[in-house]
């Protein structure tokens, strides 16, 4: 364990920032085994460690943009989508 880091861990859940329509991954994330701990992703690990099944640490944009927009629809904040009509 003592390459290990947080941003490898599989408790880790990074943080981003949205500015302008760009999506900003940000110096600071979150552990959340038993309670949740602030934590920077290259802190030193801690004893609960467990390594992450993701080869990349870091969430796509397609994945973001996926749960964006199913976390926007569940609120209705989206105007429903409907087909054309077929005239």
């Amino acid at each position: 364990m003592s390459d290990s880091c947080c941003q490898t861990c599989a408790y880790y859940q990074q943080h981003y920032s949205l500015d302008h329509r760009k999506l900003f991954r940000i110096h600071c994330g979150h552990c959340f085994y038993q309670r949740t701990k602030i934590r920077k992703p290259t802190a030193k690990a801690c004893e609960n460690y467990r390594p992450s099944e993701s080869s990349d640490p870091f969430v796509t944009k397609e994945f973001l943009s996926k749960k964006l927009l199913e976390y926007m629809t569940s609120l209705e904040l989206l105007p429903e989508i409907k087909d054309a009509d077929t005239k």
